[in-house]
């Protein structure tokens, strides 16, 4: 019941966020230009809720948390916070494209359409499967490491001559270390464990 507690205060918290940096866009920025606005910083909630998540990897390791259940519920709120932050993100993205009239093609982006599948659908995955196993050992940094690579391509696409976009670059200094810190992590304790799950 608390953990139940903990994910519904996490989800309303992130769409009230949300709802401000929509309210927020309105405010301040021309009509054409509102959606931009709110992909661009929601896509920033998310980059910072994917560091939460592989820092709290590099710091305690996959194996410790799913050995304790406070961890564990943690870890999964937190993933299926992303996923719910990242669901109204895409929105933002959808709906921004559409103002501009654009089209948001899937052939185009398939690496992003799968990536976005597995972001969909994971939070699914870590409440049914209750043990860490092998695959999921291993799916969890890789996931991650993909998911951190498109926020990275978005930071750096923003960095260009004349714009050096110093927080940007500030972004992908950052993801790149924690990833590292979570790959330390994950080869520490499989060394420590001779690669035991339990």
């Amino acid at each position: 019941m608390l953990k139940k507690n903990k994910l519904l205060l996490l989800i309303t918290l992130i769409i009230c966020l949300e709802g401000i940096i929509f309210g927020w866009a309105i405010w301040t920025t021309e009509t054409d230009f509102v959606f931009d606005k709110c992909a661009r910083n929601s896509g920033r909630v998310s980059s910072l809720i994917n560091l939460l998540i592989i820092c709290m990897i590099g710091y305690y390791g996959l194996k410790k948390i799913y050995r304790d259940d406070r961890k564990k519920d943690l870890f999964r709120i937190l993933m299926t916070g992303f996923t719910v932050n990242h669901l109204i993100h895409f929105f933002f993205v959808s709906q921004n494209f559409k103002s501009h009239d654009l089209i948001l093609s899937i052939s185009e982006n398939l690496h992003g359409f799968i990536t976005f599948i597995f972001i969909v659908i994971i939070p699914v995955i870590l409440w049914s499967v209750k043990r860490l196993t092998t695959l999921l050992y291993v799916f969890i940094p890789l996931h991650l490491m993909n998911v951190s690579y498109f926020i990275m391509e978005t930071f750096y696409s923003k960095v260009k001559p004349g714009s050096p976009a110093y927080h940007n670059q500030l972004g992908i200094l950052v993801t790149s270390i924690a990833i590292l810190y979570m790959l330390y992590r994950t080869i520490r304790e499989n060394a420590g464990s001779a690669g035991s799950l339990k």
